[in-house]
């Protein structure tokens, strides 16, 4: 292994992608040569000296550790642009996030941030449609939109399945999604649950003269089957399909991306599973790179968290997320270990607030993200104690009440569905 990778005097050039890490040593091992094995494996070395490679190329080739702060346990490496396939996120994560997460001489590694320079960002369609776009799509541009996962998350009949929506969305909801489990189960085939509920979409886009869209998940067990199915939405006239990102994986993001510039279709993009790699703060790798990862691929709306709901992810965490997703220019912050990021022609995302919401938290949820945001309700609509379509309304109801600054419990004096809902749930 050289021992020529750290250079704090290195100045990264432009068209390098710089990384920084979360390293921690195994024990008898020194800082300095946990970073310089890390920086070596992720690229042109291995554990012994090789010399199958010329010097004259190794130097032309080699990464930089460039900054080193012992006391914050971070690092930031500067590697080539030509040690990467730039158009390839698999290529990219298999080279700084691969094998050295597995490395004995670290205890804990964690890739915090990646920034991307211009050529890489110009090798990647990025969002089809974007947060201006999801906007014009539903015509509504001065409030969240919100949003609800048919519950339970499986079990229904396709019939049911569609008549929850349908219910979800003459109540109020703009937006009604699969759950990430729901797929093509014998009891809710996913041809005839796509056909049956968009057809509840467009009979209550007729009743109610709002623009409703269904988020059918189209994951699937191969890419050509996940094609098939987002033809099969396309076909119906649907304007979303649905993934899961993680489970389904890069490759086929990326697939599902370069297809649907082709279709009119937007990409709901969801995170489960993500938590395996995010959860630990100190191995695996930081939320918000999966997020502009995402973004870089081009899918058009992400799940981010929500701070006041059942889900794991505090108000830091959550609001870097939603700034990874909406800012063109994301400013450099040591202490949240984001590095700067110039997103150029690659669109913003819609962020979406997900996981355990109910009427009560919307107030708190516009303090935090204004109007550009998903608010999604599961249990918060259905559980609603007169039925889905009142909760679907108590929803509507809580955000014209935050719109015009009017207490909820104020609010819900002329409007029985919100005190419903507000009863339910011991507001105060």
């Amino acid at each position: 292994m050289r021992e020529d990778y750290i250079d704090t005097e290195y100045e990264p050039g432009p068209d390098e992608l710089v990384c920084e890490y979360y390293i921690e040593p195994t024990d008898g091992v020194s800082f300095e040569k946990a970073c310089n094995h890390m920086a070596g494996e992720s690229s042109i070395d291995t554990w012994s000296d090789i010399s199958t490679l010329s010097p004259e190329r190794a130097q032309e080739l080699k990464p930089h550790v460039f900054s080193i702060d012992k006391e914050r346990g971070t690092v930031k490496v500067a590697y080539k642009q030509d040690l990467f396939e730039i158009d390839s996120v698999p290529q990219i994560l298999s080279a700084i996030a691969g094998n050295i997460m597995s490395m004995k001489l670290v205890k804990n590694l964690r890739l915090e941030d990646i920034a991307f320079p211009e050529d890489v960002l110009n090798s990647f369609r990025g969002p089809k449609f974007g947060l201006d776009g999801v906007r014009d799509l539903f015509r509504v541009y001065d409030r969240p939109l919100v949003g609800t996962i048919v519950k339970p998350k499986v079990g229904l009949s396709s019939e049911q399945h569609a008549g929850v929506a349908y219910k979800s969305f003459v109540g109020g909801c703009d937006v009604v999604k699969d759950d990430e489990n729901l797929t093509n189960q014998k009891f809710n085939a996913f041809d005839k649950r796509a056909q049956l509920t968009l057809d509840a979409e467009v009979k209550a886009e007729k009743e109610t003269g709002e623009r409703k869209m269904y988020l059918c998940n189209i994951t699937a067990p191969t890419c050509e089957e996940m094609l098939r199915r987002a033809e099969v939405i396309n076909d119906l006239g649907g304007k979303y399909v649905m993934i899961d990102i993680i489970t389904a994986g890069w490759s086929a993001l990326q697939t599902l991306r370069e297809a649907t510039e082709d279709m009119d279709l937007a990409i709901h993009a969801h995170r489960c599973m993500h938590s395996v790699m995010t959860r630990n703060p100190r191995h695996g790798v930081n939320m918000g790179t999966l997020a502009k990862l995402t973004r870089l691929i081009g899918h058009d709306q992400l799940h981010i968290g929500t701070v006041v709901g059942k889900m794991h992810g505090d108000v830091n965490e959550v609001l870097s997320l939603k700034d990874e997703c909406v800012l063109n220019h994301v400013p450099e912050n040591d202490e949240f270990n984001i590095l700067e990021q110039e997103w150029s022609n690659i669109k913003p995302m819609m962020p979406v607030a997900s996981g355990g919401l109910e009427p009560g938290m919307i107030p708190d949820l516009y303090d935090m993200f204004g109007k550009d945001v998903i608010m999604q309700f599961g249990a918060g609509i259905h559980a609603h104690p007169m039925g889905t379509e009142a909760g679907a309304t108590a929803c509507r109801q809580s955000v014209d009440a935050a719109l015009k600054g009017v207490p909820l419990d104020e609010y819900a004096g002329n409007h029985k569905e919100l005190k419903s809902a507000l009863d339910k749930w011991s507001y105060k």
